[in-house]
């Protein structure tokens, strides 16, 4: 495996497994008190984001180590062609998920009443989540993609 292979699959383990544990304990706190909720959101994000700097930054320095060629490390065409339809993977979700959350948004504006009505359902901070959640599987999408190119090998 190339070096950016590599790195890829670093960041796609990591970001799956530390996000996925951060949406699972967002949608735990579904019933619970709203500040208290609120709160634990917050720290759930800012334990994931953490957690997230610090995994990638261990792994890539330890791949980075014990990958002794510059010229692998910067890549070739191939490796930016990779990433170039990769990035359009994932910059497609992202596009849908902003896209859903204007919806919602906007359909909130236009009738308050379907929140309420739907309550049983309600994520701390749900727009931000939403958001949250389409960016993180847009980074996954992402990654997704360029492993699949890399295996693929055209």
């Amino acid at each position: 495996m190339s070096f950016k292979e590599k790195s890829a699959w670093i960041s796609l383990i990591s970001t799956t497994c530390i996000f996925g544990y951060y949406f699972y304990s967002i949608f735990m706190l579904i019933g619970e008190p709203t500040e208290a909720a609120r709160e634990s959101a917050k720290d759930y994000l800012i334990q994931a984001v953490f957690l997230s700097i610090v995994v990638e930054i261990f792994f890539h320095a330890v791949l980075g180590l014990t990958s002794n060629k510059e010229t692998e490390i910067k890549g070739d065409e191939r490796d930016k062609m990779y990433e170039y339809k990769a990035n359009n993977l994932g910059y497609s979700v992202l596009g849908i998920g902003v896209i859903l959350s204007l919806v919602r948004i906007i359909t909130l504006e236009h009738n308050p009443t379907w929140a309420e009505h739907y309550s049983a359902a309600q994520i701390p901070m749900q727009t931000a989540q939403i958001l949250m959640l389409f960016f993180i599987l847009s980074e996954i999408v992402r990654f997704s993609g360029q492993v699949f190119y890399y295996r693929r090998g055209y």
